[in-house]
């Protein structure tokens, strides 16, 4: 009987390798910290400060030969950012509002931990992506715990813990499993265990009543596991997108009929003009090069900014910035490849309907996307080109 535990447990601990030196132990302790939002909305928060010296700093210390396919990616998400720069300057300058240098700000430091995270997976290696690993998956346990103690921190009966909403923590969770799942294969983690981490990541989204995050979450388990999962992925989405529309939290009775009155009640009139994105069709001479992002009492008496992150973009850079932003995401995902880029959809889908470019989290899963994609290409192409071993190499 003891062998028998003692086995059980060696299978589901085997995944676990602590090799790494201290940046990747601090490595873990920021993933744990981005959970924490202490400071309100749009404030740096205690994880942004760790990132600058964990990720920022790298970025003039490190040396990091960049391959081709990390710095076409890269190029191009500098592409981006010089508009961004460029059309909040513009109009900082023509309206003498500060409030556009705070949205390029969040943009660059974005980047920097995009970039960041690359330049220390090329320097550290593997164990860099196996504590990336290990830190969010430790968040999804995390998170679950600390809903019993913290169980009153919510907004309505919807679980919040410590975000603004309790929207921001749906849309964490669904990035932290995200993450898990692009690189369990990697460290052949047990399906046992990786099934409990997406049932703890279910467990959150349950309290937050967010389908669509529960949905986003059973999508990347279908996508792990299915045999077709591009076809999975077709059928899936179209449901995806519409719990999104919808925003149905669907559990606890009162809760369920009181979204779905509101839901019923609402035209689709009112829906797009609570998330500011009416702008779209009422503005549309600055669709081609942008309206800048900041100052928003020129469009919502109560400087209401747009709670979707496509369209916001589109409003914001138009056309121009729209145009540029695809073509890193494009490069990304030929760089990652076809299972990784599925992977990103639910949390690409998620923002269509919420401001989501700026969650931190978000820009670590494309670059772990990016990495991995690269790694695992360069060593499938080692291995094509390594010469058979011959009867004198045995």
């Amino acid at each position: 009987m003891a062998r028998t535990a003692n086995s059980t447990l060696a299978s589901l601990t085997s995944w676990i390798d602590l090799r790494g030196g201290w940046p990747e132990v601090v490595w873990g302790f920021v993933i744990l910290s981005l959970s924490f939002n202490l400071y309100g909305p749009g404030r740096p928060q205690p994880g942004d400060f760790l990132m600058v010296g964990v990720l920022c700093l790298p970025i003039f210390l490190v040396h990091f030969q960049m391959p081709t396919a990390i710095k076409l990616p890269v190029l191009s998400l500098v592409a981006f950012l010089i508009y961004v720069f460029g059309c909040n300057f513009v109009w900082a300058a023509a309206t003498g509002e500060w409030d556009f240098f705070k949205s390029s700000t969040f943009y660059a430091f974005n980047f920097c931990v995009f970039l960041g995270y690359l330049v220390m997976l090329g320097d550290r290696g593997d164990d860099w992506l196996r504590w990336t690993l290990y830190g969010f998956a430790a968040t999804l346990v995390m998170l679950a715990l600390l809903s019993v103690p913290f169980g009153d921190r919510a907004e309505s009966g919807r679980l919040e813990l410590f975000f603004v909403n309790p929207n921001q923590l749906a849309y964490h969770v669904l990035l932290c499993a995200s993450i898990v799942v692009m690189l369990a294969p990697r460290y052949n983690v047990p399906r046992f265990v990786l099934y409990g981490l997406l049932a703890c990541a279910v467990y959150i989204e349950l309290r937050t009543y967010s389908r669509a995050g529960i949905l986003g979450i059973a999508l990347l388990a279908a996508i792990q596991f299915a045999h077709r999962p591009t076809l999975v992925t077709l059928v899936a989405l179209p449901v995806l997108v519409l719990a999104l529309y919808l925003d149905l939290r669907a559990l606890d009775t009162d809760l369920w009929e009181h979204r779905v009155e509101t839901v019923q009640q609402a035209t689709t009139e009112d829906y797009v003009t609570d998330r500011g994105i009416d702008r779209l069709y009422e503005h549309p001479e600055y669709l081609f090069a942008g309206a800048g992002e900041g100052y928003h009492l020129r469009f919502h008496h109560n400087k209401l900014e747009i709670h979707s992150s496509a369209a916001n973009l589109m409003f914001s850079y138009g056309v121009v910035g729209t145009i540029l932003f695809l073509i890193f995401l494009r490069l990304l995902s030929v760089a990652a490849g076809a299972r990784l880029t599925l992977l990103m959809i639910p949390a690409l889908s998620y923002s269509l309907f919420h401001q989501g470019m700026r969650a931190r989290p978000f820009w670590i899963l494309l670059a772990v996307a990016l990495g991995l994609g690269v790694l695992t290409a360069v060593e499938a192409l080692r291995a094509r080109n390594t010469p058979p071993l011959t009867l004198a190499d045995r």
